[in-house]
């Protein structure tokens, strides 16, 4: 593949050559866009407006690294363009790649912010220059946002994000490797892309495997990655999911955990740095779903696993509970297993699969504590799913958040994560 970043990457990425469905259109062929009542809703739906198809949790991207400054510049370009939407009730669906146009508002500022790290550099300025790749990190995870496969687009913005991701890690110094390790998914073969970062230590140490939310790249995590490594020593194996970023090849299907199940058993099989009786696992949202099934699968390995509002089983099995996901979840959910929208109810039997419940692992017992992180009214976690699941570990934890403010949150997972890691595993 040629080098995106050869010549002035400015001048070539303003090229309006892009051709493929606005991303509103993707798995999403309704006409009219489904309008739920969110009254009760607030923490598990932040940042959702009926004026924008993408919900805007701007606290998320902030506290990712995007100053507020940019993420202003660019809603604010969104909203004042006056090109032909495909949606016209909805702000961020303007239809060409140019003004206006959500990927190449948040790309032409993220290439902006990129092409300014290498003066950076040159005056010795490391710190500096480190925020500004991680600022644009962020920016062009959020020009590729929601993520959905088939996507032109935001495949563009995946590229990019990833040679930025490589610069920092690379500028920073921090040990990373890049694998590509074979799979197989119902008698097809497939390669996952995962990587794994590491301190730069000459003995074994602790590994965290981690898996996010089905919207958000593996990059978006930068910094928990860099809490663990620098902060813990600990190594960090990370992914994207199937149907997404580097993985946009592989199927998903109701073992969700495959992919990560495959790669763990490769690290421990090849990868020396690894401390193999010190494994443990983090899952957010969906990414509970796999951590969960993982600590059955491998309970002789996961020594400990947190898991943060993990999507297990009410809402994929209750459907007036699924009925209140906005357009874009459920154009999100309907995209990973390859159906469309436009036919909700059909794909509501495919979703019960991702049930751990209806599989029959939660009701069970797995010997592999599990901490479970959950907040009120929350329709991906509630607290009769928390507690299943704190009763199917032989050593459950409950960890219920009363408030909805995000950086509460952020504190508890940090909070929480030490203290388990701490116990079970140094």
């Amino acid at each position: 593949m040629q080098d995106l970043y050869e010549g002035d990457l400015t001048e070539k990425m303003l090229v309006k050559q892009l051709s493929s469905p606005e991303t509103s259109l993707i798995s999403n062929s309704v006409k009219e866009f489904h309008k739920p009542d969110l009254s009760n809703h607030y923490i598990t739906l932040g940042g959702y407006s009926e004026k924008w198809y993408r919900q805007l949790h701007k606290a998320t991207w902030i506290f990712c690294g995007m100053k507020l400054s940019t993420l202003d510049e660019c809603i604010s370009r969104i909203s004042a363009s006056r090109n032909k939407r495909s949606r016209e009730d909805y702000i961020d669906t303007v239809e060409t790649y140019g003004e206006g146009n959500w990927t190449y508002e948040f790309m032409h500022k993220a290439t902006e912010l990129h092409n300014s790290v290498k003066p950076l550099v040159e005056a010795g300025k490391i710190d500096e220059a480190l925020k500004v790749y991680q600022e644009a990190g962020v920016v062009y995870s959020v020009a590729s946002y929601p993520n959905l496969n088939g996507d032109k687009k935001a495949t563009q913005a995946h590229v990019y994000n990833i040679k930025n991701y490589r610069e920092y890690l690379q500028l920073k110094k921090v040990g990373f490797k890049e694998m590509e390790i074979p799979t197989e998914v119902n008698g097809q073969k497939y390669v996952v892309k995962a990587w794994m970062l590491h301190p730069n230590k000459n003995e074994p140490v602790p590994l965290v495997i981690f898996a996010g939310s089905l919207e958000n790249l593996f990059t978006e995590y930068d910094k928990l990655y860099q809490f663990l490594v620098e902060k813990l020593e600990f190594a960090v194996v990370c992914m994207d999911y199937p149907r997404t970023g580097q993985n946009a090849s592989i199927p998903l299907d109701h073992d969700s955990s495959f992919m990560h199940r495959n790669v763990l058993d490769y690290l421990l099989a090849n990868e020396p740095l690894i401390d193999s009786n010190r494994v443990a696992a983090i899952g957010i949202r969906f990414g509970g779903n796999i951590v969960t099934r993982l600590s059955f699968m491998r309970s002789n390995v996961i020594k400990f696993a947190l898991l943060v509002g993990p999507a297990v089983n009410k809402v994929f099995m209750d459907k007036n509970n699924l009925n209140q996901l906005t357009q874009m979840q459920r154009a999100i959910i309907c995209n990973k297993i390859d159906k469309n929208a436009a036919d909700w109810d059909s794909c509501l039997p495919i979703l019960s699969q991702f049930s751990l419940k209806k599989q029959g692992l939660l009701g069970t017992i797995t010997k592999t504590p599990i901490k479970v992180i959950y907040t009120e009214q929350d329709m991906f976690c509630d607290e009769d799913d928390a507690k299943l699941i704190a009763r199917s570990s032989a050593k459950g934890e409950l960890v219920k958040l009363k408030n909805d403010k995000f950086a509460l949150l952020i504190e508890t997972i940090l909070k929480e994560l030490k203290i388990s890691l701490d116990k079970y595993l140094v």
